[in-house]
């Protein structure tokens, strides 16, 4: 026992001495830096104008800033700080304000007060009337119940015939449609489920037939008007009746189709969409579930961008476009549910207490609205509101209140209404919860949960989080999440030049995006969430078009819309930085982009810090010589001094991907030459790394910290919408390491950032 406390106190001894050591070093680094530095740099690194006016912030290590330094500074004579001077000077620039740590001490990040984006807007006002009407739960099936019926006269259903699920609304009476004794001169069909829209925007709806045809989207009453009306058909001809609307992402909208065909010769009909970026096609079966929906409260109000100015959106700006859009949505919903009142407050117009139940509606509403109880104070002005307006004017006025409310604007207001100042609300973690998973307000399950203070600890927050990442609105938005990563949010046209590509058309590209789609979405939602599998599968999921495209044989029962993950012929795919539509992003009209590849990864995926380039170089492929291949062309571009500072991180990263032309079809050669993919990369820990192809640049996403890092900070930005250091400066290495302790799990690193931001105070006492 002796010897143990001698070797302690002697470790403890070591251990002072090294930090003594390591202050000490710092403090000649200070004093070389304020003798040889400080003229150009400033005292903080701040910059100095017409010296150096770039403020000496980033993310290379200490080696890296040691190497640079001796080799680069002071820049009229660089040999006057070298060697352990460099590394003095290195070591204390580094912590005194040049790494990200040292930022956030001199300039500490707080959350910024945010109103709900335009996505958290409008699915808010859709959950919280659904709230009133019951949730519609998706099934594991998908197509439409279809009813046929053998007509006596127009309109007249005499005898059902069959009633199935199919995978999509279309027949030809022609074809081999498998209904036994229909009577093909008077039969009528009847679709009915619902439409599960992969995104928010505008969908083209249209009916191609020479009968009689109704299409009724987010609602199965009849006595309402259609959204397609083709009801009456002109002499047998074939008709083609077209219309859109806005639907919102995450949510089963009802829909119904009716058919009829009486005494005509043809008899056929084809329903197609065109949803946002994609093409007319007809909808396919996963879009499709055979459920009775609820109808769903769909805010069309054309809303102002989000800022993007960090990198991510949030709800950050206000301006006098946006108070007039939220005005108006508030306007546009308390119609919706006017429309629908004693529906959703369960009263109708006969009912003796239908004044009380409408003012319980209106109180109700409000809290869900503000997302907590109300005060009495509050449920007094609603009192008010109707001893002076009566019942209808009453609600109307209550309506518009909650919806324009700052409560309900500005989700962190309505926290501590009460004044109180425990260190965890409950009824603030459920708000929580609802935004960061699912850019909503709190369901039932979560309103319960608060009312009985079961959301206070990590383990109830853990739990509601599992079981809210299961509802396609989380879903929804994590598909969002994936597309801001990868950078293809503005990726618009990938279009290429057609005497290079032929068949690379837009029909491709919609199947490509598809693929991209179900590709994430079969790794994220596996049983194991593996983030690694993202880059290291060697897959790619096709349908007989893409495997056409890319030559790549496809199993023998997969049906013409079908995808099937299958490996290329090459075998040597990297998960999503090899995927076609991935490629294709990040290259020219006719020829590949090794630097918008890299860049893109090198950020993105990689977590690489890229300062502005100093002068804007743009690529004239003019400029160059035919017989060159791109990545002679890029190094000669970029052989500057200047250009090579990030260009050396930029171009291995690129380069390591040409043997994927711009539609990511692999190659060997280009202009008749090997293709070059090897290359040296420094890492962000100054390590010298041979990347010889996208293998092992997947590789290096898989195994560097710098990528876990960026993965998680690109998702904390996406579900919270606040820098990660606003919650704690450890918070991104906790984060880190229960992302490594969970083998990389996804779905428990998404957890894990909402438990975690959940139950920080959102007000914390004040020392």
């Amino acid at each position: 026992m002796r010897q143990f406390v001698i070797i302690l106190f002697i470790t403890g001894l070591s251990i002072v001495s090294d930090k003594l050591a390591a202050a000490d070093f710092a403090a000649k680094g200070k004093v070389i830096y304020k003798e040889h530095c400080i003229s150009c740099h400033g005292e903080n690194g701040e910059g100095v104008a017409d010296e150096y006016d770039e403020a000496l912030v980033g993310t290379s290590s200490i080696e890296k800033l040691t190497r640079i330094i001796h080799k680069t500074m002071p820049e009229d004579d660089d040999e006057l700080v070298i060697d352990e001077d460099a590394k003095a000077v290195a070591q204390y620039i580094y912590h005194a304000f040049y790494s990200p740590e040292a930022q956030a001490k001199i300039k500490p990040v707080r959350k910024a007060l945010l109103r709900r984006t335009q996505h958290q807007h409008r699915n808010s006002i859709a959950d919280l009337v659904t709230s009133f009407r019951g949730h519609s739960p998706i099934p594991k099936q998908h197509g439409l119940t279809t009813n046929y019926f053998n007509a006596e006269k127009m309109n007249k259903q005499k005898q059902k015939l069959l009633t199935r699920i199919e995978p999509t609304p279309s027949f030809n009476l022609a074809n081999n449609h498998g209904v036994k004794k229909i009577n093909p001169k008077a039969f009528s069909i009847h679709w009915q489920g619902a439409l599960l829209p992969p995104e928010t925007g505008t969908y083209h709806f249209r009916i191609t037939t020479p009968n009689g045809a109704r299409f009724f989207l987010n609602t199965y009453d009849k006595k309402k008007t259609a959204l397609i009306d083709a009801w009456v058909s002109s002499k047998n001809t074939m008709r083609i009746s077209v219309e859109s609307t806005f639907l919102i992402g995450g949510h089963a909208i009802p829909m119904m189709i009716e058919y009829t065909s009486f005494q005509e010769k043809k008899s056929s009909i084809l329903i197609e969409w065109k949803p946002p970026h994609g093409i007319w096609e007809k909808i396919p079966q996963r879009f499709l579930a055979p459920i009775n929906a609820k109808e769903v409260a769909i805010i069309n109000t054309p809303f102002p961008a989000d800022d993007a100015s960090l990198g991510y959106e949030r709800g950050s700006t206000i301006s006098k476009q946006w108070s007039v859009a939220s005005a108006n949505a508030a306007i546009q919903a308390s119609s919706i549910i006017l429309n629908h009142l004693d529906q959703l407050a369960k009263t109708n117009p006969k009912d003796k207490q239908r004044t009380i139940k409408l003012s319980k509606f209106c109180e109700q509403f409000t809290a869900r609205a503000h997302g907590r109880p109300l005060t009495a104070d509050q449920k007094q002005k609603i009192h008010k509101l109707f001893m002076q307006h009566g019942p209808e004017g009453a609600t109307q006025r209550c309506l518009m209140l909650a919806l324009t409310s700052p409560y309900f604007l500005y989700p962190e207001l309505s926290h501590r209404t009460d004044g109180s100042q425990s260190k965890h609300d409950a009824w603030a973690i459920a708000t929580h919860l609802a935004l960061t998973i699912w850019d909503s307000v709190p369901d039932n399950q979560l309103r319960q949960a608060a009312s009985k203070g079961h959301l206070v600890n990590p383990q109830q927050v853990s739990a509601q989080a599992q079981r809210m990442l299961k509802d396609p609105r989380a879903h929804h938005k994590l598909r969002r999440f994936f597309h801001e990563w990868l950078n293809l949010s503005e990726k618009e046209d990938l279009r290429k030049d057609p005497k290079l590509f032929p068949g690379f058309n837009a029909r491709l590209i919609a199947d490509l995006r598809s693929s991209l789609n179900l590709f994430v979405a079969d790794v994220l939602w596996s049983d194991n969430s593996d983030y690694r599998k993202l880059f290291l599968t060697q897959e790619v999921h096709m349908n007989p078009r893409i495997a056409a495209f890319y030559k790549t044989k496809l199993p023998e029962h997969l049906k013409n819309e079908q995808f099937a993950p299958v490996v290329t012929p090459d075998h040597h795919r990297a998960g999503i930085l090899t995927h076609p539509y991935v490629l294709s992003a990040f290259s020219y009209h006719k020829q590949t982009s090794p630097i918008h590849r890299g860049v893109y990864l090198s950020r993105n995926v990689l977590g690489r810090f890229l300062k502005p380039p100093p002068k804007a170089t743009e690529f004239k492929d003019s400029d160059f010589k035919p017989h060159q291949t791109m990545r002679e062309k890029v190094t000669e571009l970029t052989k500057d001094h200047s250009c090579m500072a990030c260009h050396e991180i930029i171009n291995p990263i690129g380069f390591s991907l040409e043997n994927y032309d711009a539609v990511g079809r692999f190659r060997t050669r280009e202009k008749n030459k090997p293709i070059n993919t090897e290359s040296d990369y420094i890492t962000d820990d100054d390590r010298k790394v041979r990347i010889k192809g996208a293998q092992d640049l997947a590789r290096l996403a898989v195994e560097s910290p710098g990528a876990h890092r960026a993965f998680i900070k690109h998702l904390f930005h996406h579900l919270i919408q606040q820098p990660v250091p606003a919650y704690g400066y450890s918070t991104m290495d906790r984060l880190h390491e229960s992302f490594k302790t969970t083998n990389f799990n996804m779905r428990q690193l998404i957890v894990d950032i909402t438990t975690t931001t959940a139950l920080i105070p959102s007000h914390p006492k004040k020392k």
